[in-house]
């Protein structure tokens, strides 16, 4: 799943996240999460506060016991301070390195997690590269994997001037080369955000 939009023409809220299972229980699963996190984000809470209220939302009465990994982030355009979140999901990837993430739990395991907030400055023409695990455990009919450091290349490999449909073009292409005709075993979701000087471009 994933949503982004944006408020007050200066602050841009996105999410990327991955439902355990498959079927309708999971699509539903999908619905509620993101729908949460659109109506929570824009009462303007802190990012772990959001995602607080959505891992308490999902844990009331789970009889499915689905969980979702997610990274929210809240990106305030004119100065490039990013606040994120990270519950359990892949990490992300900003200016070709990992950003730093603390160990939080994926959301409908535990009610009342305290989940903890980081905020990093990012400067102008940064890149924010969110995705689901469907990239990094891509495989081959060896089982190999298509991994972190692979995808870290890929994203390192692409010029400054690459759009941001570009880069998420070009991640695919790698994933798809790589698996070789081999069958995708999960779902993949990509989002590229690259900041400018007062606003941002994103696919």
């Amino acid at each position: 799943l994933y949503d982004f939009f944006l408020m007050d023409k200066d602050t841009l809220y996105f999410a990327v996240g991955d439902v355990s299972g498959k079927g309708v229980p999971a699509s539903m699963f999908m619905a509620i999460t993101r729908s949460a996190f659109r109506f929570i984000a824009k009462t303007g809470a802190p990012m772990n506060d959001v995602v607080s209220q959505i891992n308490n939302s999902l844990c009331d009465g789970n009889d499915s016991q689905l969980f979702v990994t997610m990274f929210v982030g809240r990106l305030q355009l004119s100065t490039g301070t990013l606040e994120y979140c990270n519950a359990g999901h892949n990490p992300v990837i900003v200016n070709g390195s990992f950003l730093p993430v603390k160990a939080n739990l994926a959301l409908g395991l535990m009610a009342d997690f305290p989940y903890q907030l980081q905020t990093v400055k990012l400067d102008a023409g940064s890149r924010i590269f969110v995705y689901t695990d469907g990239v990094t455990e891509a495989e081959r009919a060896d089982k190999e994997q298509y991994g972190e450091k692979r995808l870290l290349e890929r994203i390192r490999s692409l010029k400054q001037s690459c759009t941001d449909k570009h880069i998420c073009e070009s991640v695919m292409e790698s994933v798809h080369d790589f698996a070789s005709g081999n069958a995708q075993n999960d779902d993949i979701t990509v989002l590229s955000i690259t900041l400018k000087q007062t606003s941002t471009s994103l696919a």
